[in-house]
């Protein structure tokens, strides 16, 4: 299932770079919830194992694009 999503993170990165067409040195923001990608309500089923399954497909190719990361976190995270 962790490889599935690592994959499908990085095609949807991947599409997302070619619509846009970031530059390198430019920023990305993602903000998702494991909860909802596991197909719950958000906030009730955190996975570190999905969210590093998705970080790795999305970082991987930005770093190979030079487009930086940023990431919107849970509420009580960026407080």
């Amino acid at each position: 299932m962790y490889e599935e999503l690592t994959t499908q993170a990085k095609q949807a990165v991947t599409e997302l770079l070619d619509a846009a067409k970031l530059k390198p040195g430019k920023i990305f923001v993602v903000g998702c919830s494991s909860s909802e990608i596991l197909g719950e309500k958000i906030g009730t089923h955190s996975s570190v194992e999905v969210a590093e399954a998705v970080f790795e497909g999305i970082h991987s190719v930005l770093h190979e694009h030079g487009v930086e990361l940023a990431a919107q976190c849970c509420e009580h995270l960026n407080r």
